[in-house]
């Protein structure tokens, strides 16, 4: 037989496993992370008519003659180059660019796959939807994922909704700049405002400071009640606030109105006697605003023979004494006759008939009675429910429910921090009057003299998070020290160093500072300086202590604006809301207490051969004997999120490949066809 009909034979075999592998690309050109392969051909074994001769003597070498048998199948590549990316907007889709494979487990069986499609199943495991291979990877440690490197943990489970602790913080890092060519002010004076509306001037303020927090409860009447720390805890709504105590402060006056008149007892001053009453006791007086310890003046008609004059005129102690009728604005007493001694009168005519006014009484007890305005040092008021009285300056005004009050429809706490106080009055606001007119906003807390450098503060909020997930505000104040220009002194609100307040919740936070200055050098860099937050609190519940390090070390110093900032450590409890996955697979989930959280680590396989692996269908791999040992080094690969890889086909190659492929097999057919002719024609010899 001709050895060309057998060589045709080969290149027809050969060439239809080309085409065979050419269909199976084409018919992937749509497969996720499908890989494509070629068929590259070798000649097979070559029939030796004759072999190589050496040259010799006066001849020269001859070649070898030999026939080749025909063609064959040398090997068929993978080509692991990467696809094109394709979005397609879900997070659970990732696509790989590089040499990684993601690893998939079915049971004890490992996988290893370029297809990302990838969503979560009823019990959060992260599956290949087609097959529910399970995808493997790095499991996180509370938000810890500094252990993915080597094998895998095991397979990726985020259950959905699950929740995260809550967490004490114990650390806030500053960060930023503090202005280095901050001004400073010469104090000219100080205005200080008062709770009660009032205010005055002062050169020199050394205040006292108070812990204060108020509860408002608001009532079906459409009344609004502050009440204080002496109030009758526990208010609960729709509860009644008849009979309960809501709030006590010192009387400063009492007003009298036609619906609340007020009983007023009168003794001698030091410039007017009484002689007659003494004490006088004036009721029902309804107009008028009386201070215990106050000055009050008398007025009236003199009566007929009403003036005496008392002693010789040439001595100096001469007096006279004045008899007159109380006029009608002193309520039940008017038409009362009121003997008076005045000493020693200068330039003074008194005479029957003659209308006088007397001032410098003293008032001594007052009584309101039902319906009379009570106003209190702090600004409250109130109206009185029944005769009472004050007998000193400083008696103080229960202020109890009552049926009109109506019921609790809603508690408001109010944490004010921690108050002031000066010159015996609750400071509302400090303002530092500049050399230069300028008026600037000073800190409660801190004292201030006439010719003091005055530097404005810088304010800043460390959130501040409990044991049980409460969240704190604690203000920090950073201010420069007069007379050192790369010093700065931390404080607490109003530029003390401790703070308090009443939360929300009903729960009193008190917070104390330990520090050290802040320094910096020439150049605006840390030197020193450290501080930290000693946090308590009390209430219903029991609470633990924390403390917070104040981390300054990230401060700079440097000409311009301050831009400092911090963050703090510690969370509220939360629920899993979403996840994210990031370009080297992490998987993060965002709670709803804010927090992103670490999850897990995507495990991402290498071979040193990945031409080498064995597929399995269903766009899966295996290890072979020539893919290499697996490796979990990802280095030179990363993930896309919301993306697949598409199929790595070339179709115009591939429609180029299965022309010269169908060419190649006409060829050989070509070949076999002549090659019969020609054994035909010898068979026709013997004819």
């Amino acid at each position: 037989m001709m050895r060309s009909l057998y060589a045709g034979v080969s290149g027809l075999k050969g060439h239809q496993t080309r085409m065979d592998v050419i269909g199976n690309n084409i018919a992937n050109v749509n497969t996720t992370g499908f890989k494509s392969s070629r068929v590259t051909f070798a000649d097979t074994l070559n029939q030796t008519i004759s072999g190589a001769g050496a040259p010799s003597g006066n001849l020269g070498g001859t070649n070898p003659k030999q026939i080749g048998l025909g063609t064959g199948v040398s090997s068929i590549d993978m080509l692991f180059t990467d696809g094109s990316v394709q979005a397609t907007g879900k997070n659970t889709d990732l696509c790989i660019s590089g040499n990684g494979l993601f690893v998939v487990k079915k049971g004890n069986e490992t996988f290893y796959t370029r297809n990302g499609a990838f969503e979560f199943d009823a019990n959060g495991n992260l599956v290949m939807p087609g097959s529910g291979m399970k995808v493997q990877g790095y499991i996180a440690k509370n938000g810890d994922i500094s252990n993915a490197a080597g094998d895998p943990d095991g397979d990726i489970q985020i259950q959905v909704g699950k929740g995260m602790d809550a967490a004490a913080t114990t650390l806030a890092s500053y960060t930023k700049n503090l202005q280095a060519d901050m001004t400073g002010y010469n104090i000219s004076n100080m205005i200080v405002k008062y709770a009660d509306g009032t205010q005055e001037t002062v050169t020199s303020y050394t205040p006292t400071k108070i812990d204060k927090g108020t509860i408002t409860l608001t009532t079906n009447t459409g009344e609004t009640i502050e009440v204080d720390d002496t109030a009758g805890f526990n208010f609960t709504t729709n509860q009644q606030l008849s009979g309960t105590t809501l709030w006590t402060k010192t009387i400063n006056s009492v007003t009298a109105n036609s619906s609340g008149t007020v009983d007023v007892q009168v003794n001698s001053g030091s410039s007017s006697t009484l002689v007659n009453p003494s004490p006088l006791n004036l009721t029902g007086l309804t107009s008028g605003n009386y201070t215990y310890g106050g000055s009050i003046a008398l007025s009236g008609k003199i009566v007929t023979n009403g003036v005496t004059a008392v002693g010789p005129a040439t001595n100096p102690n001469s007096a006279v004494e004045v008899t007159f009728e109380l006029d009608s604005n002193f309520g039940t007493a008017a038409g009362q006759q009121v003997t008076v001694r005045i000493p020693n009168p200068q330039n003074a005519t008194y005479s029957d008939g003659d209308l006088v006014t007397f001032g410098g009484f003293t008032i001594g007890t007052i009584k309101p009675n039902a319906g009379a305005e009570i106003n209190c040092a702090d600004g409250r008021k109130d109206t009185a429910q029944s005769t009472f009285s004050i007998t000193s300056a400083n008696q103080s005004y229960v202020r109890t429910g009552r049926a009109s009050d109506g019921m609790i429809t809603a508690i408001t706490r109010h944490g004010e921090g921690t108050a002031y106080r000066f010159n015996g009055k609750d400071i509302d606001s400090l303002s530092i009057v500049t050399s230069d007119g300028k008026t600037l906003t000073g800190l409660l807390g801190k004292n201030y003299n006439s010719g003091d450098t005055f530097y404005s503060s810088i304010t800043t909020t460390v959130a501040v998070y409990d044991t049980d997930g409460g969240l704190h505000s604690i203000p920090v104040l950073f201010t420069r020290t007069a007379g050192a220009e790369s010093t700065w002194e931390l404080s607490l609100a109003g530029g003390s160093d401790t703070y308090s307040v009443i939360e929300d919740d009903g729960t009193a936070l008190a917070v104390s500072l330990s520090k050290s200055n802040l320094v910096f050098d020439g150049k605006g860099q840390y030197v020193s300086g450290s501080a930290s937050l000693a946090i308590s609190r009390s209430g219903d519940r029991n609470f633990d202590d924390g403390e917070v390090t104040l981390n300054l070390s990230g401060l700079t110093q440097y000409a311009g604006t301050s831009t400092i900032s911090n963050k703090s450590d510690g969370n509220a409890s939360g629920n899993l809301q979403s996840v994210s996955i990031d370009s080297s697979g992490v998987i993060t989930g965002v709670y709803s207490n804010g927090v992103k959280q670490a999850e897990a680590k995507i495990a991402i396989a290498t071979f040193n051969n990945a031409a080498g692996l064995t597929k399995t269908g269903n766009s899966l791999y295996q290890e072979s004997n020539n893919s290499g040992k697996v490796s979990y080094d990802s280095t030179g690969s990363t993930i896309t999120s919301s993306a697949l890889e598409m199929s790595n086909v070339d179709i115009a190659n591939e429609f180029s490949d299965m022309i010269v492929t169908q060419r190649g097999f006409q060829s050989n057919s070509k070949i076999i066809t002549v090659s019969d002719e020609m054994l035909e024609t010898m068979i026709n010899m013997k004819r």
